[in-house]
């Protein structure tokens, strides 16, 4: 049975795995090209259009190969699609380019018909019989070819959509948002608590190490580690933040005391780490990557404040939504109330430096970046709780001496 670690990474593999569609994809050719043929040896009525041996044969062919310079060449397309979406806006993207459908629809579609057309080539007057025709077999060739058709032209409007800013920057912001939804589903109705050091039993505490390879923390499961803290009577701290990365043999938890190997094992089953940060549990990282956007737009090698604006654009969004969310403080406790489980969450105001610190540094020079800075600040203030006030007030004040040393 699957640990709940190896099945998140499993079901992040299957997303953003590129040749996994397009093996389905063959497999189905396959399948079709051997069952389509079978059926034309049983049916006596013929399709609207009819081939000769001849004709037949040189249809299947150019199919074949022509299917498979077709598809070099969309290889060659998105791969130079791909370095220019990563050096003109950042290299994060590209897991979302990775784990987009249309791209893998699209070769499967080109690869299923080279394979597709080349089996059913064999088909065609074969040893027993030099007249046989799969009529119907060949007419599928056709099909798949104009299916194959439309997938490229689907797939040229997809890069093409990633490679303009206002498309990159709105996927970002979406996905920002459904991860704020996952993650911080309920109302801001009172201040969050937040736990200190004082919250964990200081005495006699033991650290989990990290004992496979170093990894960025992309996900835990919260419940999992509480119930095996509560059923151990222990209690464990999560020391990285999700995003966060953690070296081999680095602490990765700390607990009250000791843990039998088994508990150590549940414990370590219960967190994921991986080559690079995802969304599912890190509303912070579309954060980032809309960050990453603007501040490459405004550097001096592009210097395009137009697509910083843009950026903010939907970091605006996303504050005003986490605006009204309540944050989590990061701890769990048992049915008695005892604490047993914390992990660290970003308050407040820590979202509020990402979004503002590296933009309002490289930007303070800009007139419509400044400009737009303070407008998302005055929406923040109208639209945040009073305790969050201050911080919305502090990157004001920190905004407009950023913008007084850049024209003093």
């Amino acid at each position: 049975m699957l640990t709940w670690s190896q099945r998140f990474r499993f079901l992040e593999w299957v997303r953003a795995s590129t040749w996994l569609i397009p093996a389905a994809c063959v497999a189905a050719a396959i399948v079709f090209a051997q069952l389509l043929p079978e059926f034309d040896k049983r049916v006596e009525a013929n399709p609207p259009f009819v081939y000769g041996v001849a004709s037949a044969q040189e249809l299947l062919s150019a199919i074949a190969s022509g299917m498979i310079a077709f598809t070099g060449f969309v290889f060659s397309m998105l791969i130079l699609a791909v370095q220019f979406g990563s050096s003109a806006f950042t290299p994060r993207l590209l897991r979302s380019f990775d784990q987009g459908y249309t791209v893998k629809l699209a070769l499967g579609a080109f690869v299923a018909t080279f394979i597709y057309a080349l089996l059913v080539l064999s088909e065609v007057a074969p040893a027993d019989d030099k007249n046989f025709v799969p009529q119907y077999s060949v007419n599928a060739a056709v099909v798949l070819v104009g299916l194959s058709v439309l997938m490229f032209l689907l797939l040229i409007a997809s890069v093409t959509g990633f490679l303009r800013a206002s498309r990159v920057v709105a996927n970002t912001g979406r996905t920002g948002r459904r991860a704020i939804d996952a993650a911080f589903p309920r109302p801001a109705e009172t201040p969050e608590r937040s736990w200190t050091d004082d919250v964990f039993p200081a005495a006699a505490s033991y650290d989990i190490t990290n004992p496979g390879r170093a990894g960025v923390v992309q996900a835990f499961d919260p419940g999992g580690i509480n119930a095996t803290a509560e059923a151990s009577s222990l209690v464990v701290e999560m020391l990285p933040s999700v995003g966060e990365f953690v070296a081999h043999g680095a602490a990765m938890f700390r607990v009250s005391e000791e843990p039998d190997s088994g508990t150590q094992k549940q414990i370590l089953d219960s967190i994921a780490l991986g080559e690079e940060r995802t969304s599912r549990q890190d509303p912070a990282y579309a954060l980032r990557i809309l960050v990453d956007i603007a501040i490459k737009a405004l550097s001096p090698g592009i210097n395009d404040p137009t697509t910083a604006v843009q950026a903010l654009d939907q970091i605006e969004d996303i504050l005003l939504m986490l605006a009204g969310r309540r944050l989590p403080d990061g701890v769990y406790r048992d049915g008695g109330g005892e604490v047993r489980f914390l992990y660290r969450t970003p308050r407040w105001e820590e979202y509020l430096d990402l979004a503002f610190t590296e933009i309002r540094t490289y930007g303070a020079d800009s007139p419509q970046v400044a400009r737009r800075l303070r407008e998302v600040l005055r929406s923040l203030r109208a639209a945040v709780p009073a305790w969050r006030l201050e911080a919305v007030d502090e990157q004001s004040r920190l905004l407009e001496e950023a913008v007084a040393a850049v024209n003093a």
